[in-house]
């Protein structure tokens, strides 16, 4: 999803990631905010939730979203673990950002910890270890 305006052109070959949409719609995004709407005569419309990477052409191209037709069979995204050397290290890094930083600019550091810990329990969680 590296595409730029000036990159994306009618029946160009991309690949995006579903999200959930307002009410029970799913749709997509690309970097640069435009939404993505799917072509619901698409026989893979259906087929279609959050959390899936799906091929599609463009067919419509407009300001403010673009519309694809899904061409193949969604995917789930497959749940990738981030290493845990990794985490660790992030997590000592915010922890003495938080003990050096005044009492106002802690509130970001301690936020950070906070959604750190949230995805480790719901990798845990999903992956039947809690």
């Amino acid at each position: 999803m590296d595409e730029t305006l000036e990159d994306l052109g009618l029946g160009d070959r991309i690949a995006v990631h579903t999200i959930p949409g307002r009410g029970n719609t799913v749709i997509s995004r690309l970097q640069d905010g435009r939404i993505i709407l799917f072509d619901q005569n698409s026989p893979y419309f259906n087929l279609l939730a959050p959390g899936q990477i799906v091929e599609c052409h463009i067919v419509n191209i407009k300001e403010n979203y673009v519309i694809v037709n899904p061409i193949s069979k969604p995917e789930e995204i497959p749940i990738s673990n981030i290493p845990e050397l990794e985490v660790d290290v992030i997590v000592e890094d915010l922890e003495k950002l938080i003990k050096g930083v005044s009492k106002n600019a802690k509130v970001i550091p301690k936020a950070l910890l906070r959604i750190i810990r949230l995805e480790q329990l719901i990798i845990k969680i999903l992956k039947g270890e809690i």
